[in-house]
């Protein structure tokens, strides 16, 4: 049976147990509360613990929302009832004297504020998006927060090794987004993509992750097909600290610690984390280094090292003001990456981020804020740990030193509705290569290339009724890229794109037009349109490293991706059931693709025929995603969800776009669940199912793959302050890997790398 197929069975399964439920249980002398707990941005809280108590009694009954926020209350008689709502890091709120008919249902949605010192207003914008919080991330086996994220619908994730997985949203990877933590740009230092942003920053950071869908964010250059923000902890009122350990296969072990001191005026953070582990083995027992060339003394040595420390000072100077200022630093050595010819020997970050807010300036000027960053990244890789490495003068065949940092910052005021904002910063980018071939002399790869943006925008938002919203907004930027031409290699240009160029400046605008509508019988939609942009970066316009065989160059005349896409979204809610789609299409003209490139212009020192290279192609992207979750009696959630997309281009011979289908786009994906959570108990087994993929770029070598399905289960228990959570994944240790190949890198190793076997972690943490 097709994974389709399946997948389908489960949707019809649920749909009919759903609704079957929903009118089996159905009282006329009983009624219920259910509703939506969110936060302050509208991201919807799983977890939170809803307390109901009939006014003169003593009798409470407790819900819990599930992954939806959704939560219900059945079985209640008629009369007047207090609701209290808890969540950890969220304050408490109550909501008295709601009034249930006989046998009616009422909804009641509860919006948590932060328990914390107050925070510098959100950056994500009006996309549409959806959120990630914390103690999710403590319930997955996943190591690190691109690995996490990859149990949201239409988010995907690229496997290199045990660590440091790729986003990939709706088809665009990581290249086509903005993944920020905090508001603040990071970029991997790697030509190879080994060390992505999100890479960054630890997991007991991270208070909350946002993700902006689509081509609908204009406070922040570049989000060609969605945005991600990385949101980390904050202090809260008092004195209060919070430890956690998570250990698991594979010697997997993780010991971190957070402790916060905060009064009305100042706050103090702080927070240590340690990761490591051993490679991991496969469903068929194989360590992810047998799958290339490791040297025996490696195959059992450390997958990664990772050792990160953050702090966060907060003070209100004035009445209405707010700065803050953080300071993280991470520490990475020995990671492997089984999916390229090179490892990690270091990998080290440094990031500086801080703020100032003012609110309730006038009556016109709402706030004003003003933030500023700092952040740089040093990274070291060679083949030490591989065959190819032996009998050599240097301890490695090939070693790239590269380093990139950025410098910048955003000023932003609130004018009544409309937000408006001036965003500046500054990219700088190098590597060096040395391979043993060329006799190690150093080839800059990436030449000291600068990335130069100045943009500003605006963004308005107004309900024009009741059951009617309204977001708009727009952008215009100012970007050049520059590449030291004393380093360029301006011979590989021109053999292979007939140009010695070595800066270009572009100037676009971006902007969104979105209307959202509710309607009383529980039925919403959403739609909108948005116009975003992204500039090649330096990698591919500018990159160039002379190998045997085949060279690999940048096309310095790649022009900007302009992507113009429209989203759909329509959702029903009625008590204990919830159904949601979204569908989306973006035409993406100027999409980069990598393509094997054949010699135009003989070149003196230049002696290869052919090199993998950087073309624009007009480009199409689109899908869909959808979600099914109903609450049983007694704390029993369902949920089932369904992604999936295409990505076609046109075909283009003279310009080396020769197949129709773009290269590693993801397969149609679902996921279902079932769990029981009281608030101190849970427990959930999910299935996890995947298509084969058939749709893949045959000129890059692309492999078409099978798909898939696996098993996992997960319990917990909380006790005061507390939580003790199980898991296994893969329960039946199947062997298989998933579809994205990661063919554009120079160092590809070729392998595919499987996704670990059964795998068992323990997470225990406390809270005080």
């Amino acid at each position: 049976m097709s994974c389709c197929r399946l997948f389908a069975g489960f949707i019809g399964m649920a749909l009919c147990i759903a609704l079957s439920a929903g009118a089996n249980a159905a009282d006329p002398l009983t009624g219920s509360i259910s509703g939506f707990v969110t936060g302050p941005d509208g991201a919807r809280l799983p977890g939170a613990v809803i307390t109901v108590q009939l006014e003169g009694s003593e009798h409470k009954t407790h819900a819990v929302s599930n992954e939806s926020g959704m939560y219900r209350i059945p079985e209640l008689q008629a009369g007047t009832y207090d609701l209290v709502a808890e969540l950890a890091g969220f304050e408490t709120i109550q909501v008295q004297k709601v009034f249930l008919d006989s046998g009616a249902g009422k909804t009641v949605d509860l919006t948590l504020q932060l328990a914390t010192i107050r925070e510098i207003v959100s950056v994500v914008g009006f996309a549409p998006r959806d959120s990630m919080e914390a103690a999710e991330t403590r319930e997955s086996s996943a190591r690190d927060v691109g690995e996490a994220l990859e149990q949201s619908p239409g988010v995907y994730k690229v496997r290199k090794g045990g660590i440091a997985s790729d986003i990939v949203l709706r088809g665009f990877q990581g290249k086509d987004l903005n993944v920020l933590i905090d508001g603040q740009r990071i970029y991997g230092a790697c030509p190879n993509h080994m060390d992505p942003s999100a890479f960054h920053v630890d997991f007991a950071e991270v208070d909350r992750i946002e993700i902006g869908k689509g081509p609908f964010d204009v406070k922040n250059q570049g989000s060609l097909g969605g945005v991600v923000n990385v949101v980390t902890r904050k202090a809260e009122q008092g004195f209060h600290a919070f430890g956690n350990i998570s250990a698991g296969s594979y010697g997997f072990v993780n010991p971190s610690a957070t402790a916060s001191y905060g009064r009305q005026n100042f706050s103090l953070l702080g927070g240590y984390s340690y990761r490591r582990s051993s490679p991991y083995t496969d469903g068929g027992g194989d360590r992810f280094t047998e799958y290339v060339n490791y040297r025996p003394d490696a195959l059992d040595s450390d997958a990664f090292r990772i050792g990160t420390a953050w702090t966060k000072v907060s003070a209100n100077p004035f009445a209405g003001h707010l700065f803050q200022l953080s300071y993280s630093r991470q520490d990475a050595d020995h990671v492997l990456y089984p999916y390229l010819q090179m490892d990690a020997v270091y990998d080290d970050t440094d990031r500086i981020n801080a703020g100032y807010q003012i609110d309730d300036i006038s009556g016109f000027v709402r706030s004003i804020r003003i933030q500023t960053y700092f952040s740089e990244v040093g990274h070291w890789m060679t083949d030490q740990y591989r065959t190819t490495s032996t009998s050599l003068p240097r301890e490695y065949s090939m070693g790239t030193l590269a380093g990139t940092r950025a410098l910048g910052g955003k000023f932003e005021t609130l004018l009544n509705s409309v937000t408006v904002g001036v965003e500046a910063f500054r990219r700088d980018w190098d590597a060096t290569t040395q391979l043993a071939g060329a006799g190690y002399a150093p080839q800059y790869s990436i030449p000291d290339v600068r990335t130069d943006d100045i943009g500003i925008y605006s963004e308005y938002a107004k309900s024009l009724a009741d059951w009617l919203s309204l977001s708009l907004g727009g952008r215009l930027d100012s970007v050049t890229t520059a590449a030291d031409a004393s380093r360029a290699n301006t011979n590989l240009y021109y053999a292979y794109n007939s140009t010695r160029l070595t800066s270009a400046t572009n100037n676009f605008p971006s902007g969104n037009l979105r209307l959202s509508i509710k309607t009383p019988i529980g039925l919403g939609a959403s739609g909108g349109v948005g116009h975003t942009v992204r500039v090649p970066d330096a990698r591919e316009r500018y990159f160039a490293l002379k190998r045997m065989g085949t060279d690999w160059v940048g096309n310095p005349l790649l022009k900007p991706s302009r992507n113009t896409g429209m989203d759909g979204s329509v959702s029903y809610r009625r008590q204990s059931l919830l159904l949601e789609s979204n569908l989306y299409l973006d035409y993406i003209e100027n999409y980069v693709s990598v393509i094997p490139q054949a010699k135009v212009n003989m070149v003196g020192g230049v002696m290869n025929s052919k090199a993998r290279s950087y073309q624009n192609a007009d480009a199409r992207m689109y899908g869909g995603e959808f979600l099914v979750s109903y609450i049983f009696p007694k704390n029993l959630f369902l949920s089932s969800d369904l992604s999936f997309i295409r990505g076609t281009r046109d075909v283009d011979p003279a310009n080396g776009i020769l197949t129709p289908d773009l290269a590693e786009m993801p397969p149609m994906r679902s996921r279902t669940s079932l769990r029981y959570d009281s608030g101190w108990l849970y427990g959930e087994i999910e299935g996890v199912f995947a298509g084969a993929q058939k749709h893949v770029d045959t000129t890059l070598g692309e492999q078409p793959t099978a798909g898939y399905g696996i098993a996992n289960i997960r319990m917990g228990l909380s006790y005061k302050k507390a939580v003790l959570r199980l898991g296994l994944d893969n329960i039946f240790g199947r062997k298989y890997f998933e579809h994205l190949s990661y063919q554009r890198d120079p160092f590809r190793s070729g392998a595919r790398v499987y996704e670990p076997g059964r795998n068992f972690l323990v997470n225990i943490s406390y809270r005080y």
